[in-house]
Formats: structure tokens, C-alpha cells, sequence
């Protein structure tokens, strides 16, 4: 991904899931940062599989247009905030994703609590069907359902820390 980019990536964004990392068996180790990763049929993998040999389940997934087993409604283009920062071990980039919701505010809360204290990788999907992956690194990750607006309005927050920008699954 070209980091110039992030803001139009981010306009195309229609879907984000939240896969624990324990169902994920991706062939590379999340210290190494990637522009790109290749996974084998990657093409059937949908939100609410569970056999595929790579992504498993999503726990918690929004998206424009709910279809079955998704838990919440995106209000509009989700927002993206990621700060590069060099430590001894090499490049950390922590993500800061925020996503509006307007339904499914009990459904997203309780998937939000049963990810409490788990590790997870984010899966970004475009209108095109294009996915991209924010691949976390052991004990850095956070998800919350904020509602604090009186007009029937929440906001999803995901905190991840990891090795890489957002990573393009091909």
C-alpha cells in the first residue's frame, strides 16, 4: 500500500472484520513488515468461513450493507490514523482505526467484549473486494465500542500495534 494513499483506500473501505489471530495460520511471522502478502485462495475466504486454511472467522464484523452474521452498520468511511515509531526492535506502527456505527450497537458491544484481552488481526475489505490486513503483534491489541453520542450513533476503536502498514492480500 502506498501510504499517500491511505485516505482513498480508507473512502473504497465497505467492511472491516476482526479475526482472532489464533484462527489465522498466515505463512508469514507478524515481525516482518510486508507491503504484500500472497495466501493461497484467499478468493473463497468470506466473513463467516470456517474452514478456509488461512483467515478463519471473523469475531466482530461491520460492514455498509449487513448480511448475515455481521454484528453492526458502518455510518460512513472509516478513519485511520497509523504512527510509525523505531524501538530496539526495529519499526513499531501503531493503528488507530475508527469506524462509525448507526445499528447492531448490542451485537457489536458483546463481540467487542468477548475480544477483550485476545490478540486479532484486522481484515479491510474495498467495494472492489480487495482486502487488506493490519497484522498485529502479540498482546497489542484493543477493541471498544463507544457510545457516547445521543443520536443513535456509536464508534468502533480498534488499537493495534504492529510491524508493518496495512499489508495487501493478494
Amino acid at each position: 500500500m502506498i501510504q499517500t494513499c491511505k485516505e482513498q483506500i480508507l473512502d473504497d473501505v465497505v467492511r472491516i472484520d476482526i479475526v482472532p489471530a489464533s484462527a489465522c495460520h498466515l505463512p508469514v511471522p507478524f515481525s516482518i513488515a510486508m507491503a504484500t502478502m500472497s495466501i493461497p485462495n484467499l478468493d473463497k475466504w468470506t466473513p463467516q468461513s470456517t474452514d478456509h486454511e488461512t483467515i478463519g472467522k471473523a469475531d466482530l464484523s461491520i460492514a455498509y450493507e449487513v448480511q448475515d452474521g455481521d454484528d453492526g452498520m458502518m455510518e460512513s468511511a472509516p478513519k485511520l490514523k497509523q504512527s510509525p515509531k523505531t524501538n530496539q526492535a526495529g519499526v513499531i506502527v501503531s493503528h488507530d482505526l475508527q469506524a462509525p456505527l448507526t445499528a447492531g450497537f448490542e451485537v457489536t458491544q458483546i463481540a467487542a467484549n468477548l475480544l477483550h484481552r485476545k490478540d486479532f488481526h484486522v481484515i479491510l475489505t474495498t467495494d472492489e473486494g480487495t482486502l487488506y490486513m493490519i497484522y498485529s503483534l502479540p498482546d497489542s491489541c484493543e477493541v471498544l465500542l463507544d457510545e457516547t453520542d445521543v443520536r443513535q450513533t456509536a464508534t468502533l476503536k480498534v488499537k493495534v500495534q504492529s510491524a508493518s502498514h496495512v499489508i495487501r492480500l493478494e
